[in-house]
């Protein structure tokens, strides 16, 4: 007959319950730190974001040029412009928009800057010259403008030149103006 002995003592069952013990606690250290890391994570992003959207201020768009051309030459030179606010979703003030052109003269030795704002844009129905009742610009409407130089930017005698449109809390646009070597009325410079 088979002779059938049994075993009491194992020294591999305490190894393998003091493994399951220690691999136990590491997990549940591990998904604590991991609980207490996500939430740390968490917070800040809150914090970050409340802050940006309570001190960020609104967009207020970029101006879209439609016609920018000569109106006139002679002792005052005025130039036309057709502009739009396209990108914006709310009415801008008037006050928040201006301008300011810069020409360059003697092979850009010298620049002169002439600024202005927009309080004598009109609807296109308008001349342009008197100031209306325009207190805000509407998105995607077209406005015009006639814009009168001072004598130190003459265009006749200077190289070239740049116009700066500025949107308070918003973006600049900066457009060179291609006035060429004879400028004439009605010319685009766009």
């Amino acid at each position: 007959m088979l002779n059938m002995r049994r075993c009491d003592k194992s020294d591999s069952a305490e190894v393998g319950t003091s493994s399951m013990i220690i691999f136990i606690t590491l997990i549940l250290a591990s998904s604590i730190m991991s609980a207490i890391l996500l939430g740390m994570g968490d917070n800040i992003f809150k914090r970050t974001q409340h802050g940006a959207e309570k001190n960020v201020p609104a967009f207020r768009g970029i101006t879209n040029v439609v016609v920018l051309e000569i109106f006139t030459l002679g002792a005052d030179d005025e130039l036309h412009i057709v502009f739009e606010l396209p990108y914006v979703d709310n009415p801008v003030p008037e006050e928040d928009l201006s301008w300011a052109i810069m020409c360059y003269e003697d092979g850009d030795a010298r620049v002169e800057f002439d600024e202005g704002n927009f309080a004598l844009a009109t609807e296109l129905s308008g001349d342009g010259r008197t100031a209306g009742a325009i207190t805000e610009f509407e998105p995607g409407v077209d406005y015009r403008m006639i814009i009168t130089l001072s004598d130190s930017c003459n265009l006749e005698d200077v190289s070239r030149a740049t116009m700066i449109l500025l949107v308070d809390k918003g973006r600049t646009l900066e457009k060179a103006l291609d006035i060429g070597d004879a400028p004439y009325q009605g010319q685009d410079l766009n």
